[in-house]
Parts: C-alpha cells; structure tokens; sequence
C-alpha cells in the first residue's frame, strides 16, 4: 500500500445533439491539476509462472470559479460569467494475469493481459445570485464505467539481495461495443528490502489515456487524460 503525488493533463466533454462540442480543461473549470491520492496493490503466485495482479488508485479533485465564456457540458448550458463548481473523480482497477517467460536468480521478466477498468464521474453546478441569495443552477453530469482489455508486461532485477530494480507496462488500443480507447501505462521503481517479509519502494508512474463513449446518436463522452508523478509504497510479503 502507498500513495502517489499525481500531475493531471485533462481534456473532457459531455456533448448532446444540437449544442457544441466542446472539451473543458481542468483550468477552464478552477480544478487544480495535482492530488495526492492513495494506492493498493496485491500480488498472488499462484503457480510457479503464474501470477495474478490486482492494482487500484483514484484522482479526485473539485474547484470553482467564474466563468469566461460560454460551454455546454452533459447538456447543459453554462454562460460567461456564471458562477460554477466542479468535481471530478477518476478511479482506476487493474486486474492482471501474467506468466513468467524468462527467469534467472537475478531476473524475471513476465508477460500478460486483463482488464484496465475505469471509473470516471464529472460533476459541473451552475450557482446564481439575486440580491444577496444564492440559487442553484443546472447541474451537467457525466459517468463512465469502462472495462478495456490491456497487455502487460512486468520485469524485476535484483541489483543484490537488498536492492532491486522494477517495471510495469501496460498497452491497448481497443474499439468494442460502444467505446473507443488508447491506453499506455508506465510505472520504474526502485526497491529496498528490510528483511524477508518488508520492503520500500519509491518510484514514478505514467498514464496516458484517451476514451470515447457514444451512448447513442445524441449523446458521447469523450476524456483525454494524461497522469504522471512520483509514487512511495510499503509492501509486506506473506
């Protein structure tokens, strides 16, 4: 378990027939583009090649604002200089199955796939004032749950018996049902060993992801979101 300290490049839209398309920036919408947020991550040997993975870790951030031009978002309309509040939450579910295709006393390298699944929810709050009361405006919200299939690949090198070097990579370029996405994920980390059970990490992740939902002909979601930062664990062998 640990957490990471993350730097978000984002690009969303909610589009309905009849209005714009749109994308918002995290800055169009008075969100700041950093969290520190948590992370857990389990690893099961199964086999002497086999190993099941499973990794999750979430951004979430709101902010507000006035606005400084006209948008739409989840079919709603926003005018300059209306007063908006917005939340965004991105949650993130791995779930691999990796076989081990190369191995010495010092390295192993595995390969595999799974599921890469994504919880997006957007939340933008209109608020207006007549004289000194305030009134709720339209709210535009936008959900996705996405499960894309990904391909991965995990190498480990023990530098000694404290010191270890390690990297995951996760690639997939998929259309089916009613999304399009791209997906690339890279995570370096540096490992030092206390004893048999405890260990340390510091390293650095990367995520880029692009993903398309056309709900129907009048309605599409569309998030470009880029990830990146440092990240610290602990991990306990049993």
């Amino acid at each position: 378990m640990g957490a990471s300290y993350q730097k978000a490049d984002s690009e969303l839209r909610a589009s309905v027939q009849g209005l714009p398309e749109l994308g918002l920036k995290l800055d169009d919408l008075g969100i700041d583009d950093t969290d520190t947020s948590w992370a857990l991550e389990y690893r099961w040997r199964f086999a002497e090649k086999w190993m099941f993975v499973g990794m999750a870790y979430t951004f979430e951030q709101s902010g507000g604002l006035r606005t400084k031009r006209d948008f739409n978002f989840g079919g709603v309309e926003f005018e300059a200089g209306a007063s908006v509040d917005t939340s965004i939450e991105v949650d993130t579910y791995i779930l691999d199955v990796l076989y081990s295709v190369y191995k010495t006393d010092r390295t192993e390298i595995m390969l595999g796939g799974g599921l890469h699944v994504l919880d997006l929810a957007t939340e933008i709050k209109a608020r207006a004032f007549v004289g000194d009361q305030e009134r709720r405006g339209g709210a535009g919200v936008d959900d996705i749950l996405a499960p894309l299939p990904n391909l991965r690949m995990q190498g480990f090198y023990a530098i000694n018996d404290k010191w270890g070097l390690g990297v995951n990579l996760g690639w997939l370029s998929a259309n089916y049902d009613d999304y399009e996405g791209s997906f690339v994920y890279v995570h370096a980390r540096a490992n030092y060993a206390f004893g048999e059970r405890l260990s340390a990490s510091l390293g650095y992740q990367y995520t880029d992801f692009e993903l398309e939902r056309e709900r129907s002909r009048n309605e599409s979601s569309e998030y470009n979101v880029q990830f990146n930062g440092p990240t610290a664990a602990l991990t306990y062998r049993f």
